[in-house]
């Protein structure tokens, strides 16, 4: 008996320092000068302190109304740490000479001088917000990683690869069983990160993707006929909410990382059949996963609803380049249009502009409530180092420094 009171006031008295590294922790949150100071290291400091109280909080048994406020401040930080990192940013990755450029002879063109900043032979240098060569695929999601967490506290997330075919955009976005990129190893984070919250918080997962070609979109996880026939047209439309829809879009709900892997290579290799099918003759088309999270609280019943957009963009190689023709011209014009509209609307999301033309393309209205508002975008600008993917890198490095540039603006002005 005796020791069953001790173990008791044991408990009560940890429940009581818990109560009160909160309460500190929470003083130093509100600190009005934080968020001026853009001092994100302390910002860091007090979202571990927060992180850790609210861990200990569950496991001691305090009420989720003591919990409610402290996780209200925990997300509030994390989203002013995303966001004074920059709410869009872009970073860059530069594939080692290939097999192939190795036996021709090719040699780099382009040499990294920090992590950072990049030189572009007979061009210039060019800044990002990182910059790997290659870096391993546990580094690239390590700086993207709490875009995730972003995501499950209720905010949409975009990551996107972007650079010529062959550059390395699918390897980064899905990489190998061995070294997996960014969309697997995001869906293992997703369900930690669930892991974590689910005594508190009922959560669902629903997962979609969709190929974009030639300004159609065609659902991945619908068996597609010869010729593309006999699936259902699909059409974008935002509902009153402003959420994006997909109308006829099939979509599954999925109850762990296994399954969410599982469809993510199930739509994957839907997109060769479509390709063979539609008699699609270049990777020039955009792949767009989507994984939409809502968790309700058990309790409050307060419901957050957050979404993570994946986008694998088509290769941006000149015409000239490839030579194309017919339908190859065509697909090569409209990535061109898509591209072009993507950078429209990121401008125009920087510069917080009140008319943003999301309309101009399938491919923008489908990212709409995943760019500008409280949303995050991360872009990858992938590119080869070889002296025969000259002209292809500059191009991509040039569009990915606009988007940078115009990010940059965007933050002076606000």
């Amino acid at each position: 008996m005796a020791k069953a009171k001790a173990l008791l006031q044991n408990q009560e008295l940890r429940a009581d320092n818990v109560r009160t590294d909160l309460k500190r922790a929470l003083t130093d949150a509100e600190h009005p000068s934080l968020a001026a100071r853009a001092d994100i290291a302390k910002l860091q400091e007090i979202k571990v302190r927060l992180a850790k109280g609210l861990a200990h909080a569950r496991c001691l048994g305090l009420s989720e109304e003591e919990l409610q406020e402290a996780e209200f401040r925990r997300r509030r930080i994390h989203n002013l740490i995303e966001d004074l990192k920059g709410q869009i940013r872009v970073f860059c990755r530069v594939r080692p000479l290939n097999h192939k450029e190795q036996l021709r002879g090719d040699h780099e063109a382009v040499r990294v001088l920090n992590n950072m900043s990049l030189e572009v032979s007979q061009v210039g240098t060019f800044h990002f917000d990182a910059v790997f060569s290659p870096g391993s695929q546990e580094d690239i999601f390590k700086d993207c990683c709490n875009l995730i967490q972003s995501a499950v506290d209720g905010h949409n997330v975009t990551i996107f690869a972007y650079g010529q075919t062959g550059a390395g955009k699918t390897h980064t976005m899905y990489g190998t069983p061995e070294k997996e990129g960014i969309a697997p190893r995001a869906i293992t984070e997703l369900f930690q990160v669930i892991g974590s919250i689910q005594h508190r918080y009922s959560v669902s997962v629903f997962a979609s993707m969709v190929e974009l070609y030639n300004n159609r979109l065609v659902d991945l996880l619908r068996p597609v006929r010869s010729g593309g026939r006999g699936a259902p047209k699909l059409s974008v439309r935002q509902d009153g909410a402003g959420a994006v829809q997909v109308d006829q879009l099939a979509e599954e709900e999925v109850q762990d990382a296994v399954e969410l892997k599982e469809l993510l290579d199930r739509g994957i290799a839907q997109r060769t059949v479509a390709a063979n099918a539609m008699n699609i003759e270049s990777s020039r088309s955009h792949l767009v996963f989507t994984i939409r999270v809502t968790s309700i609280n058990k309790e409050t019943h307060e419901t957050l609803k957050g979404k993570i957009l994946l986008c694998d963009l088509g290769g941006s190689e000149r015409l000239k380049k490839t030579e194309a023709t017919g339908k190859q011209r065509k697909e090569a014009i409209e990535i061109n249009k898509s591209l072009t509209a993507l950078g429209d609307v990121i401008e125009a999301v920087a510069k917080k502009q009140k008319q943003v033309p999301y309309r101009n393309h399938k491919l923008t209205q489908i990212m709409q409530d995943s760019l500008g508002g409280t949303a995050k975008t991360l872009m990858f600008v992938n590119c080869s180092p070889a002296w025969s993917s000259l002209h292809e890198s500059v191009m991509a490095l040039t569009y990915a420094a606009r988007v940078k540039r115009i990010t940059n603006l965007g933050r002076i002005r606000s």
